[in-house]
């Protein structure tokens, strides 16, 4: 599966984060704010949709992921820990249909690169609900270690070296 990531955020590609921000099937192991989608939807309602990009971005990365079939089917968010140095990330494929088809795999490849190699940061880290066996699954496929467990999250983390190690095998 190829899929591209985009920073630039529209008013469809709003609406469908909006639809999936409230799918209780998509949401149930993101660590979202509960009124996520109602910002987004105020600022559509509100005629700012030049802001969104700008929004989105304003703590981190936040990019959407574009399969060749079809545009925006999930998103990926990146949130500076320590500036420069250590990001959190979060992924999410929204449409249910869409699971199991490898594009959070590909697309979290793409991120790694985007990380380590472009941004030159030295840790990605993300927080993984125990329940969560899909995300954990990619993520140690990935070679993601596991850090700690608190409140029903699994930290899970990747450094520069591990990601540059993973081309030497």
């Amino acid at each position: 599966m190829e899929v591209n990531l985009r920073l630039q955020v529209n008013k469809s590609d709003a609406i469908n984060i909006i639809k999936w921000l409230r799918n209780e099937n998509v949401t149930k192991f993101l660590n979202e704010d509960v009124h996520s989608s109602d910002v987004l939807e105020k600022m559509i309602n509100d005629n700012e949709v030049d802001l969104l990009t700008f929004s989105l971005n304003r703590n981190g990365h936040f990019f959407l992921i574009d399969t060749f079939e079809e545009k925006c089917v999930g998103f990926i968010s990146l949130f500076t820990i320590r500036k420069n140095k250590e990001y959190e990330v979060v992924i999410a494929v929204g449409d249910p249909s869409n699971w199991g088809k490898g594009i959070g795999k590909h697309a979290l490849k793409k991120v790694l690169r985007e990380v380590f190699i472009k941004m030159r940061i030295d840790k990605l880290v993300s927080k993984i609900h125990v329940e969560n066996s899909r995300s954990i699954e990619l993520f140690e496929h990935l070679g993601f270690q596991s850090e700690q467990s608190v409140n029903k999250l699994r930290k899970y983390y990747m450094t520069l070296d591990t990601y540059l190690k993973s081309f030497r095998k």
